[in-house]
């Protein structure tokens, strides 16, 4: 029996194992292409280790799109900031008021992100473009704020549910009033949860492609957009794009590890009932 159980760890651990070098396997060629030249990334065959750590895929990218990634900072932080500082108090309303039909109310709050931003994409391009922010951050921030609100309204009403009301009626009797006991109880107590509902905003402005593509033409320009131009109609720079992929994985690679505990903490909230 005991040396069954052994096997069945071992074939696990194996199996883990290899899962875990099937997925990590792309993302180690990415990082060593960065640092590779134009002929050893068409070596035959391939050159796994480059020769030397050349770091002139990287200075050519920062020369020349510095601006484009200063554009996916600001753009995100914005967005993420925005879609904070509406969906909060939304949530916590939706949570402690009382009112008729909240139930379909925030149905249909949820709804509205079920549709496909391809759908969007031409009319919101039309109407950026009518009220002159076409190719402005703003514009960009403004059009992330609304497809990422219904989604971060739902997930902060979730995680805001799971704190005892109780607690809310206390800071009343105290004489706090509702934005108070907004600011100074409800956020404190779900810091997890809404880590949680950030980095999940913060993932989907940083790495989306489309609606920028439609939005930008050179001033806002995100550094997605500037990815897909390294593959022309005859060439492909692979050299460049897979530094550009690296500059584009590591901040969001090291935002959720600076925020891990937040992002487990609000996942896991509620999974106990006490």
């Amino acid at each position: 029996m005991y040396a069954r159980k052994r096997l069945k760890k071992a074939v696990l651990v194996v199996v883990a194992l290899v899962l875990t070098i099937l997925n990590i396997t792309p993302l180690i060629w990415t990082f060593m292409s960065g640092f590779k030249t134009r002929l050893e990334i068409f070596t035959i065959p391939p050159v796994w280790i480059p020769k030397s750590l050349n770091l002139a895929n990287y200075e050519a990218i920062f020369d020349k799109r510095l601006h484009n990634l200063e554009n996916s900072v600001a753009i995100t932080v914005g967005s993420t900031a925005g879609v904070l500082l509406i969906a909060v108090p939304a949530a916590f309303a939706l949570t402690v008021f009382a009112m008729k039909n909240k139930k379909h109310l925030e149905f249909w709050i949820l709804s509205t992100r079920m549709m496909p931003p391809i759908a969007a994409a031409i009319p919101l391009y039309l109407g950026i473009k009518e009220i002159g922010l076409y190719d402005t951050r703003w514009g960009v921030m403004l059009i992330y704020i609304g497809f990422n609100l219904p989604f971060a309204i739902w997930m902060a009403t979730t995680f805001m549910r799971q704190l005892p009301g109780e607690i809310f009626e206390a800071a009343l009797v105290d004489g706090c009033s509702w934005p108070q006991v907004l600011l100074r109880i409800a956020v404190p107590l779900s810091v997890g949860g809404l880590s949680t509902v950030a980095i999940f905003t913060a993932l989907f402005c940083w790495n989306e492609l489309l609606l920028a593509v439609f939005l930008t033409s050179s001033n806002a320009k995100t550094f997605t957009v500037v990815l897909t131009e390294f593959v022309g109609q005859t060439n492909i720079v692979w050299e460049l794009m897979a530094a550009g992929a690296v500059i584009q994985i590591v901040p969001i690679v090291i935002l959720t590890f600076l925020t891990q505990r937040y992002i487990v903490a609000g996942l896991t909230m509620g999974a106990v009932k006490q």
